[in-house]
């Protein structure tokens, strides 16, 4: 904290791992890809689990903001007709009182002037907490778990989270979207777990 706003000392900025700019990852079955700026590790890491566990909802801004070097080396944005922040169950909301995702995406949605919806995409269950599964159960976990009842036909959504491990919490949703129709969906998270993903090579 320096001068009352929150900010990130030189020590840790230097512990950040990026990614390369321009260079998306590859998606699933029902992403076309997946753009992260930062690789989850080292004092990122840290810092969202903070963000999410410990109610350091203010890291919000912060976090969003270093984001941007980022997204100013794409130019797609222009193609996405909403963004969608991927939802709590209402019990994790009440417990937590906040979703992480959503107030990242209302930063990221306003810096890429994107309509960012949260009246879309719905979590109908209630699911253990990803981190502490194994890779068999977490796809069990979170299958099933997603509801979108609005007409998507024709839409591209931009699908947003704080961070994506092995994804399947991003397919599920994107499969609901796909499912009401959605045109094309990409995903966009701060961090990623690069062991999970590999990038798209261009060349």
């Amino acid at each position: 904290m320096l001068s009352g706003k929150i900010g990130i000392c030189h020590d840790c900025l230097n512990n950040i791992d990026k990614t390369s700019l321009s260079l998306p990852y590859n998606g699933t079955p029902s992403i076309s890809y997946i753009m992260s700026p930062f690789e989850y590790t080292g004092s990122l890491r840290q810092a969202i689990l903070d963000f999410k566990f410990k109610n350091h909802w203010a890291y919000a801004p912060l976090l969003a903001d270093m984001m941007k070097e980022y997204l100013d080396s794409y130019s797609i944005w222009d193609e996405f007709d909403y963004i969608i922040p991927v939802p709590l169950h209402e019990s994790r909301i009440k417990e937590r009182g906040y979703n992480q995702a959503e107030l990242l995406a209302v930063h990221v949605s306003e810096y890429l002037s994107i309509p960012m919806r949260t009246d879309m995409l719905f979590r109908i269950r209630a699911t253990k907490r990803q981190s502490s599964l194994k890779r068999i159960d977490r796809v069990l976990n979170v299958k099933d778990a997603f509801d979108c009842k609005t007409d998507l036909s024709g839409k591209k959504i931009l699908l947003f989270d704080d961070i994506c491990t092995t994804g399947n919490t991003l397919q599920f949703c994107a499969s609901a979207l796909e499912d009401a129709g959605a045109q094309n969906i990409c995903a966009l998270t701060l961090a990623i777990h690069v062991v999970e993903k590999l990038p798209i090579i261009t060349y």
